[in-house]
């Protein structure tokens, strides 16, 4: 429906432009997934939920048919508006009533499908274009797995012999934490949210069992929780800290949230998430203490034109995103400095840090709208490549040596997602020929990783010379379980794998096991745990 106002005044005439008004109906067809509580948001309702209905009133035609609906009256045009829809389940047993954060947000049925946010539009005469409905195909059922979460935090311990950027300590009561959609992005429940530091390692793991559908894209961050000591001690060293500097903002994701899905079912029931680092910093992406690096951002500005970039009048600027790393380096938050032309429309920053500082670099470019008095910034929103992300590499002849580096072009883009670079491990400069020389100088059993563990875990231990070995697991009770080793070993780092079976090739049942190393008078015994 739409209504078109014209004013008239005595002896003239003339035609106001009042946007016309609108009624939009959007549905949610539900192919038989079974959802009981679907509910609208978007940019019509500021964000904030509206219920659905499936009952056969409020614009609802056939009750229980699986098709929910929501009436907006009255919108106006010319206007976009995006828009999404939840299911109340939070994924981890609970429903939320007000979907606001305070009990959970529900499932995002948009990411069930791999679909970014809905879009319609609203023109001056009123009429709509664009998508008013969502359709959910059936998922196959719910399924439950056990999924083990790892995160390295070796470059942000704050430990004796540290190198990196020593800001995490567990003996100051420092915690690392999963948040995400099955547990309401919050830690209500510590068995589900809180990391354990494998004894020996900087390895924290996480195993919980969590519900939903096989194909489902469940986001999850790392969360670096910060205790009282952590916070006066970081705040006397550096300053106030930022809001909310806990959270993690992924290179790989270009700053979105991290993703997994659970897969069909199968015989372990286990997901693995493979090792990661906390904002994917890995052991060696550390430019070393006291060292300066300038970095050199550059970008072409043709395409901003489109969103009114006049560069006769209008200043570029880059904002660094990782707030770890502006913080760290004394830096505001939301830290922008202003580009140099080069006077093609290309323009360009030289921005210096201090080490320790991560090789990866989260930014977006913006620039400074005269005409409108505001500034323009590329990205935003949670999905993939939100910001830009960029890795500083070693040298050519990767010899461990980090210099000042030159990022290549970048090109205005407005909409996500920005350029995310591959992640390459291998151009961290790291010392491979050492590693492969290394040679212990002690008898060395390291703790099992992972650990809880299903059903495979791997141990690894050293030994200073040749010698003969026995490695050996035992239940609780003393009794042996497995012969892994016995017979002589070579000297070095080494490392076997235990699939929880037994010396007769049975599964052994979830507990706690124990595994034991003699070597001539080395003796060590470790605790494990294995759960189904």
């Amino acid at each position: 429906m739409k209504f078109i106002y014209t004013i008239i005044l005595q002896f003239v005439f003339f035609i106001v432009p009042i946007w016309a008004n609108s009624t939009v109906v959007l549905t949610v067809i539900d192919e038989g997934n079974g959802f009981n509580d679907i509910r609208f948001k978007g940019g019509f309702s500021n964000w904030d939920v509206l219920q659905g209905y499936d009952d056969g009133s409020n614009g609802d035609t056939i009750a229980g048919d699986g098709i929910w609906t929501i009436v907006l009256d009255e919108l106006s045009g010319s206007a976009s508006y995006e828009w999404g829809a939840i299911d109340t389940d939070n994924g981890d047993g609970t429903t939320c009533d007000a979907c606001n954060g305070s009990d959970g947000w529900g499932t995002w049925l948009l990411d069930i499908i791999g679909e970014p946010n809905q879009e319609f539009f609203i023109d001056s005469n009123g009429y709509i274009t664009g998508s008013t409905s969502i359709i959910i195909p059936y998922q196959g059922g719910e399924i439950t797995k056990t999924v083990l979460f790892s995160v390295d935090m070796t470059e942000w311990l704050d430990e004796e012999g540290s190198t990196g950027l020593n800001v995490f300590s567990v003996s100051r009561g420092d915690q690392m934490q999963v948040r995400a959609g099955f547990n309401a992005w919050g830690c209500e429940d510590p068995s589900n949210c809180i990391m354990t530091r494998t004894p020996g390692t900087n390895i924290f793991t996480l195993a919980t069992n969590i519900t939903g559908f096989p194909l489902t894209e469940m986001e999850y961050k790392y969360y670096l929780d910060l205790s009282s000591s952590s916070v006066e001690y970081l705040e006397n060293t550096y300053g106030d800290l930022y809001d909310g500097i806990g959270w993690e903002d992924s290179p790989r994701f270009g700053g979105a949230n991290r993703t997994f899905v659970l897969g069909l079912e199968d015989e372990t029931n286990l997901l693995e998430i493979g090792l990661e680092g906390y904002y994917d910093l890995p052991a060696g992406g550390i430019i070393p203490t006291g060292q300066e690096i300038t970095i050199t951002f550059s970008v072409d500005m043709a395409d901003a034109i489109n969103q009114g970039f006049n560069p006769e009048e209008d200043t570029v600027y880059i904002s660094i995103q990782d707030r770890w790393l502006t913080y760290l380096q004394g830096l505001e938050d939301g830290y922008k400095t202003y580009a140099s032309s080069h006077g093609d429309g290309t323009y360009f920053v030289n921005q210096s840090f201090t080490g320790p500082f991560p090789w990866h670099m989260l930014y977006t470019w913006g620039f400074y709208d005269v005409s409108l008095e505001a500034y323009v910034q590329e990205g935003g929103g949670f999905g993939f490549g939100r910001s830009r992300a960029r890795y500083q590499h070693a040298d050519i002849d990767n010899d461990c040596q980090w210099n000042d580096y030159t990022f290549p072009m970048d090109n205005w883009q407005f909409e996500p997602p920005l350029l995310v670079e591959e992640f390459d491990p291998e151009m961290i400069c790291t010392t491979l020929e050492l590693e492969k020389s290394y040679s212990p100088e002690k008898f060395t059993l390291k703790n099992n990783f992972p650990n809880p563990f299903n059903p495979f875990t791997t141990i690894e231990y050293e030994l200073p010379f040749d010698t003969y070995i026995e490695l050996t697991i035992f239940d609780a009770r003393g009794r042996t379980v497995k012969n892994l080793i016995n017979e002589k070993r070579f000297s070095g780092k080494s490392t076997i794998q235990w699939n929880a079976k037994d010396n007769h090739g049975q599964t052994v049942p979830s507990g706690i096991y124990f595994f034991a190393m003699n070597a001539g008078d080395f003796k060590k015994t470790n605790k494990m745990i294995f759960i189904k």
